[in-house]
């Protein structure tokens, strides 16, 4: 096993595998604090959760975290190539602002995402050269670094470390508010970085009200006098 600190969270590489994906997966989900990283090589197939049923091909990548049903199945013709690595973490009470988005995600799914360094880390994990446990560490955290790089905005590039992520999230909640009378909650969530469920659940932390009771304080007008 293989341990990694990463913004101040502990996590265990458990395992590390990939190739053909010769036979379906069964629906099945992860355990607590566990989450599979999954990157297309080349090929085709499936990807059926709970709500969506998605066609896989070479670029893709998803995450599956706790709780989350899942199964995959290929094109016996042309089945798909992977590499997946599986991460438990071991103390999610330590998540900082970066790390806490990353746990949060228990499910997501992005096309044309460079997968060179998961190749890398399959080759290092499978040969075991000298020292290769050092190498996985460090391509792993590469690897983690551009997976918060997908799930968080472009708004946050210029994110400081000691800043506290949601009061970051509160500005541009404001400000779209503001200066778009015609947001709705699936825009209002992709620009903060977060699920609808849980933009729901920090406009109650701020405002204590849900989105549409948001929405319709901003379109109200007072009585003319």
């Amino acid at each position: 096993m293989i341990n990694i600190l990463w913004n101040n969270v502990l996590f265990n590489i458990t395992d590390v595998g990939g190739g053909i994906l010769g036979e379906d997966i069964p629906r099945h989900a992860h355990s607590k604090d566990s989450y599979e990283l999954h990157f297309i090589l080349d090929g085709r197939g499936w990807l059926v959760t709970d709500t969506t049923r998605y066609e896989l091909s070479g670029g893709d990548f998803f995450i599956t975290g706790p709780n989350v049903y899942h199964a995959q199945s290929a094109d016996q013709n042309n089945p798909v190539r992977d590499v997946f690595i599986m991460l438990q973490c071991t103390n999610p009470d330590k998540s900082n602002a970066i790390s806490s988005t990353f746990l949060e995600t228990h499910f997501c799914y992005y096309k044309d995402v460079d997968n060179t360094y998961a190749k890398a880390v399959l080759s290092e994990f499978k040969n075991k050269k000298a020292d290769y446990k050092s190498a996985v560490s460090g391509l792993v955290l590469k690897l983690l670094a551009d997976i918060i790089r997908l799930l968080l905005p472009p708004e946050f590039n210029d994110f400081a470390f000691d800043d506290n992520l949601d009061d970051r999230r509160f500005i541009l909640i404001e400000q779209a508010f503001l200066y778009n009378s015609e947001l709705t909650l699936t825009q209002l969530s992709k620009k903060i970085g977060l699920c609808e469920r849980q933009t729901q659940r920090l406009l109650k932390k701020y405002y204590g009200k849900t989105f549409r009771e948001k929405k319709k304080e901003k379109n109200f007008e007072p009585s003319q006098y």
